[in-house]
C-alpha cells in the first residue's frame, strides 16, 4: 500500500505512455502490417517494410533524441530561466535529412514523385516524435495517446483509400499528416519560434553524441532487414519481419517504461537517488530478461497463427531466438535509460561499435551456414554482448558515485 502511494504518480504516467505507445503499435503493426501482408505481394509488402525501417532510423536519431535531449537539458534551461533552440535544431536538420533520404530512396528505386512524399512522410514523422517527448516532459501523457489515435485514424483512412487507389505513398503519409497537426497545435514548437538561446551550442552537442548512439542502435535494430534482403530475398524479409514485429508487443511495456525512466531520472537530485536508481536497475534485469523472452514466445506464435498464418511455417524456428534476444533488448533499453543520464555518452558509443562489430561477423557467418535461423542466432548473442557491456557500465557508474 506505501509503495503504491510513493509510487502511484510514477505507475500513472507509465500506464498512460503504455496506452498512448500501445495505440501507435495497433495502428502500424496489428492493423497496417498483416493487412497489407494479405493483399499485396512480398515485394510490394518488403518495400513497405524497408521503407519504415528508414523512417524508424532517421525519426529515432532525430526527432526523437531531440526530445531526448530537451528532457536531460530541461533543468539547465529552467535554471537560466531561458527557453528555445528546439523548434530552431529541428528546422535546421529538416534538410538534411531531406538531402540523405531522398537519395536512398532512389538506389531502393522508388519514383522520382513517390521519394518526395516518402521524405515528407518522415518529415512529418519527426515532428510527431519530438512532440511526444514534450509531452513526457510537461508528463501530459493524455496527448500522447491522442496524438496516437490521430494516427489509428489517419491508418484507418489510408487503408481504405488503398483498398480503392492502391498507392503506396498515402499509406504512411496521411497518418502522420493527421497526427502532425495535432502535435503542432498541442506541442509548443510554433510557439518556442525559432528562437535561439546561449544553451544551443551545449545542446547541440549533447544531441550530437545521442545522436551517435541512437544512430548506431537503431542501425542495428532495422540492419537486419537491410542484409537479410539481398541474402534470402523479398519472401524471407516478409517471415523474418514478421516474427521480430511480433515481438514489438512487448515493447507496449518498455518503451513506455523507459519514457517514463527517462523524464524522472532527468529530474532526480543527489547522490544518493542516483544510487537508488542504479541499483534497482542492476537487480532487475535478470526478472526483465526471463519474463519478457518466456511472454514473447507464446504470444509471438498465437500471434503469427492469427495475423501472419502465411508465413507460419518458415517462421517457426526463429520464435525461441528471436523471443530470447528481445528478452535482452528489453534490459538493454531500460539499462540505456538510465545510462543516458549518468554515464559518459562515448562510452555508450564504444559499447555500440563492439555490438555493431559482433553482430555483423556473426551474421554474415551463421547466416551463411545456417539460413535465417543463423541470422538470428546472430541477433541473439551480439544483444547479449551489448546487455553485459551495459552491465559493466551500470556497475562502474555506481562505484564511481560511492568513491
Amino acid at each position: 500500500m506505501n509503495f503504491l502511494k510513493k509510487y502511484k504518480v510514477f505507475i500513472s504516467d507509465m500506464f498512460l505512455n503504455m496506452v498512448g505507445f500501445g495505440i501507435y503499435i495497433i495502428a502500424q503493426q496489428i492493423l497496417l502490417l498483416p493487412i497489407l501482408a494479405k493483399i499485396v505481394d512480398d515485394n510490394i509488402y518488403s518495400n513497405i517494410v524497408l521503407y519504415i525501417s528508414i523512417l524508424n532510423v532517421i525519426c529515432n536519431v532525430t526527432g526523437g533524441e531531440l526530445g531526448n535531449v530537451r528532457l536531460i537539458r530541461d533543468s539547465e534551461y529552467k535554471n537560466k530561466k531561458i527557453i528555445g533552440d528546439f523548434t530552431r535544431i529541428l528546422v535546421l536538420i529538416s534538410p538534411i535529412i531531406a538531402v540523405i533520404a531522398f537519395p536512398i530512396f532512389i538506389y531502393l528505386k522508388y519514383s522520382v514523385v513517390g521519394s518526395i512524399f516518402l521524405v515528407l512522410t518522415i518529415l512529418m514523422a519527426n515532428i510527431r516524435l519530438y512532440a511526444t517527448c514534450y509531452y513526457r516532459l510537461e508528463q501530459k501523457y493524455l496527448k500522447v495517446i491522442l496524438q496516437n489515435v490521430c494516427y489509428l485514424v489517419g491508418i484507418i483512412i489510408s487503408l481504405s483509400l488503398f483498398y480503392f487507389y492502391k498507392n503506396i505513398y498515402l499509406l504512411l503519409l496521411i497518418p502522420e499528416l493527421i497526427s502532425t497537426i495535432y502535435a503542432l497545435k498541442k506541442s509548443d514548437l510554433i510557439g518556442m519560434k525559432l528562437q535561439k538561446t546561449v544553451e544551443m551550442l551545449n545542446t547541440v552537442k549533447k544531441f550530437f553524441k545521442l545522436g551517435v548512439v541512437s544512430l548506431l542502435t537503431n542501425l542495428m535494430n532495422y540492419f537486419d532487414k537491410f542484409l537479410i534482403y539481398p541474402m534470402f530475398g523479398a519472401a524471407s524479409v516478409a517471415a523474418y519481419y514478421a516474427v521480430n514485429s511480433m515481438t514489438k508487443i512487448t515493447s507496449l511495456i518498455t518503451n513506455p517504461m523507459s519514457s517514463v525512466i527517462l523524464s524522472w531520472v532527468s529530474n532526480s537530485k543527489g547522490e544518493n537517488s542516483k544510487n537508488k536508481i542504479i541499483k534497482m536497475t542492476i537487480l532487475a534485469n535478470i526478472p526483465v530478461i526471463l519474463i519478457v523472452a518466456i511472454l514473447t514466445a507464446p504470444l509471438t506464435y498465437i500471434a503469427l497463427k492469427i495475423l501472419y498464418n502465411q508465413y507460419l511455417q518458415e517462421a517457426l524456428i526463429l520464435i525461441i531466438p528471436i523471443s530470447i534476444a528481445s528478452g535482452f533488448g528489453t534490459a538493454v533499453t531500460l539499462i540505456k535509460s538510465v545510462l543516458l543520464k549518468f554515464s559518459d555518452t562515448n562510452k555508450l558509443v564504444v559499447s555500440y561499435v563492439i555490438y555493431m562489430i559482433i553482430f555483423m561477423i556473426c551474421g554474415y557467418t551463421l547466416s551463411k551456414n545456417y539460413g535465417l535461423m543463423g541470422f538470428a542466432f546472430a541477433n541473439l548473442v551480439s544483444k547479449a554482448v551489448l546487455w553485459i557491456s551495459f552491465i559493466i557500465l551500470l556497475t562502474r557508474t555506481k562505484k564511481e558515485e560511492t568513491v
